[in-house]
């Protein structure tokens, strides 16, 4: 929210928590067996992939363009 990407941010928190934590509760349990330990390891699998995202996603927005915004000052 700092970097002035509330709405990245709204949507990154709900993906994590909407898009993948749900599913993963729901579907772990009856895969490979993992009962209860498949509820408990949902979270943390989605702080991953949501955390994955959220890199790639400020890699490929805010970086590029800071990147791109000094080498504008530079050449000035």
């Amino acid at each position: 929210m700092a970097l002035n990407k509330s709405g990245q941010a709204i949507f990154f928190s709900l993906f994590r928590k909407v898009i993948i934590v749900i599913p993963l509760t729901l579907w772990l349990p009856t895969v490979g067996q993992l009962g209860v330990m498949g509820v408990f390891l949902a979270e943390p699998i989605s702080n991953f992939i949501g955390g994955g995202c959220s890199y790639l996603t400020m890699y490929l927005t805010v970086y590029k363009k800071l990147k791109n915004d000094c080498k504008a000052k530079e050449e000035v």
